[in-house]
């Protein structure tokens, strides 16, 4: 897999779900962190971006729904 930020995601989601994709951004970021690579860093933190901005699209989904 590529450093693709929205591709990473997604799979995450696929494999754990987006809470679960959520913890382990989390401790990705705090490894790559300690390490000081920042690229890595940056990486993870867009894949961050996107899990929220997809956790948020489907809370306003389901809000709609209501």
């Amino acid at each position: 897999m590529n450093d693709n930020p929205s591709q990473i995601a997604d799979y995450l989601v696929e494999q754990h779900g987006v809470d679960g994709a959520l913890d382990t951004v989390r401790d990705g970021i705090a490894g790559v962190h300690a390490s000081g690579d920042n690229y890595r860093l940056s990486v993870w933190r867009e894949v961050r971006r996107a899990l929220k901005d997809k956790r948020d699209a489907a809370g306003n989904d389901e809000a709609a729904a209501i």
